[in-house]
């Protein structure tokens, strides 16, 4: 793979050779022998490219400023202002901002690699008549202060000041939106929660609903996510970052920055939703929640456009806010993880809403259905959709019961066979799988988990299945599309009072290859149903309580759970398939339990396992 630009002039500047164009020609300036024959070589080579990238590295100019919280703390924030034929733009301008958890800036290679360079789909901001601003998070970054826990509530009334600072100056219209994914995303929806007057749209990408249901679904601890997040933001708070004009002081910010809060250590003292952090004396899951800022970011007004993808980890989390906020929304779901997605799409979409409200242009954006959502697998041309609420409403629920196989497509501890309930027939007598909890199974260490801390997505579930229980449908004699939330009810028993079950939701294809679509994990004692305290769309909520929690009995016993919203096309000629198991050791944090625990998955009419999957009817 030839060397990238950026990487080039950042070696380059190492080597304090100063690159730069002038009227379409390469100038440079250089130490006395610095720029040898075959280092000339290669940029008259590249000339064209380096040219172009110089260009458009000139789009904007870059300051940066501190701006003073009400508690005198500073916050480090970089300013990009564009520029028309190289001179800054003098007239006011709209201004969209990111509160950055990961540092607004990055040293590289003796340069200073910015959030232009880390997402460029900002420059289209840019080039369409936006200021943009980065600002490090409190305890973070080059910014003053301490971290108690993250999604403090003093964060939420930072981003109120920063708002208000950046509507006041003199190169700003007032009108103000914000951006940013994962934590920026959860930052956004809580500033509009504080109500800054000047804050006229927001663009939460991937954002976070209820944090106990993320961190422990079903009462599962994702310990490798909260183990592998918090080493980063640790090594991130711990080591010097770019200063800012005001924040001189570098060394002085990392000390106080080594008092931040031990994210994993505080997440895996907290079993159950109303367990208290020992430190604050706060139930945090509660204090912390995003979930519990809904009646505030309501009464906000603030338009919010939602972006999410079907492999994200909080695609589940993007739905809840959607159906559970009062402001002017829409809803975008693409087929992308976390960390994969289209910068095209992107910048379109935050363009489309922040022209609308942040620079009154009637783009049409509000005239139309409200969700937009990707089908994967659907016809070339067809796989953007629209419908005007979610889930859509012509979705229909359909059963698979679980049978007795063998169904002859995989060697898994039982190849059992998945039937539409009215395919069943003489299939459907009572029964159960027998298997032995295989501590060794796992999804992988490129899951939606883990590229949700950027370990990359990519998924190869043959050995899984092998260690599971499976079920698998005939070949579909046409296409099936799936779009909603699909629901798991497994009868279960064990050898052992309690256990994890993690559920996935596959399409097999012509080859026997087994493709992750979608998954559930459910601990057995947590198994009890409560009411949410939002509208939960009628998909199980499980309370996660002390007193909620209650061991297995020796009957089967019904344990049901959500899979993650999809939408996806079985394509005809291939199969569904369900599988089982009782461990996804590089995910989650599974006890191991001595002796092996025996689990029994029951079917047929009288404890009737089963996936109802939200089917779109054919055209």
């Amino acid at each position: 793979m030839s060397e990238s630009v950026v990487d080039l002039l950042l070696s380059l500047r190492a080597q304090g050779i100063a690159l730069w164009a002038e009227h379409g020609k390469l100038r440079f300036d250089a130490p006395a022998g610095a720029m040898t024959p075959a280092l000339r070589e290669r940029l008259v080579a590249r000339r064209a490219e380096i040219v172009a990238f110089l260009a458009e590295a000139d789009l904007a100019e870059r300051s940066t400023v501190r701006i003073t919280m009400t508690d005198g703390v500073g916050l480090a924030a970089d300013l990009y202002r564009p520029k028309r034929g190289g001179v800054v733009t003098e007239e006011p301008l709209p201004v969209v901002w990111c509160h950055e958890r990961y540092r607004r800036a990055e040293h590289v290679s003796g340069g200073v690699l910015t959030k232009l360079d880390s997402q460029p789909w900002l420059r289209e901001l840019l080039r369409h008549g936006y200021v943009v601003a980065v600002v490090d998070v409190r305890g973070g970054g080059a910014s003053e202060g301490t971290r108690p826990v993250e999604f403090d509530p003093q964060e939420a009334r930072d981003a109120h000041t920063v708002t208000e600072w950046l509507a006041e100056q003199p190169w700003s219209t007032g009108r103000v939106g914000m951006f940013g994914m994962s934590y920026s995303g959860i930052g956004q929806l809580l500033a509009a929660g504080t109500a800054p007057p000047h804050l006229a749209a927001i663009v939460p990408q991937m954002a976070m609903f209820d944090l106990y249901a993320f961190l422990r679904p079903g009462g599962v601890f994702r310990d490798d996510f909260a183990r592998n997040w918090g080493e980063t933001v640790r090594r991130l708070d711990t080591e010097a970052g770019v200063a800012a004009a005001g924040n001189p002081d570098v060394a002085g910010l990392v000390a106080e920055h080594r008092l931040n809060a031990r994210v994993f250590e505080q997440a895996a003292a907290l079993e159950f939703r109303d367990s208290t952090d020992r430190a604050s004396g706060l139930a945090l899951y509660e204090h912390i929640n995003p979930a519990a800022a809904l009646a505030d970011i309501s009464a906000s007004g603030v338009p919010v456009c939602h972006l999410t993808g079907w492999y994200d980890v909080w695609v589940r989390d993007t739905t809840l806010w959607y159906r559970n906020l009062t402001n002017p929304q829409r809803l975008v779901i693409g087929p992308w993880s976390h960390n994969k997605w289209s910068d095209e799409d992107i910048a379109r979409e935050h363009l489309r809403w922040y022209d609308h409200w942040l620079k009154g242009i009637d783009n049409g954006v509000t005239d139309e259905r409200p969700v937009r959502y990707f089908t994967m697998s659907a016809p070339p041309g067809t796989e953007w959709r629209t419908a005007s609420r979610w889930p859509p409403p012509h979705v229909r629920p359909r059963a698979f019961h679980f049978h007795a196989g063998p169904a002859g497509t995989v060697s898994s501890a039982n190849d059992g066979l998945l039937l539409a309930e009215d395919e069943t027939g003489a299939a459907s007598a009572d029964g159960a799988d027998a298997y032995e909890v295989d501590y060794s199974a796992t999804t992988g260490r490129t899951s939606r988990w883990s590229d949700g801390y950027g370990g990359g997505f990519r998924y190869d579930l043959t050995a899984n299945d092998r260690k599971a229980l499976t079920y698998t449908s005939p070949v579909l004699t046409e296409d099936l599309e799936v779009t909603g939330h699909p629901l798991v009810h497994l009868w279960v028993t064990s050898t052992h009072p309690d256990g994890e079950f993690f559920v996935y939701l596959e399409e097999v294809d012509e080859k026997g290859d087994s493709h992750y679509v979608s998954e559930a994990v459910i601990r057995a004692s947590h198994r009890g149903l409560g009411t949410p305290p939002y509208d939960g769309m009628g998909l199980p909520y499980h309370p996660g309580t002390a007193e909620s929690v209650a061991p297995l009995p020796g009957e089967p016993v019904e344990l049901v759970a959500d899979l993650h919203p999809t939408s996806n096309v079985f394509v005809a000629g291939r199969r569904l398939r369900i599988s089982v198991t009782c461990c996804d050791h590089d995910n989650a944090q599974v006890p191991r339990r001595d002796p092996v625990p025996v689990v029994r998955v029951h079917r047929g009419p009288g404890h009737p396992s089963r996936v109802v999957l939200p089917v779109a009817p054919r055209l």
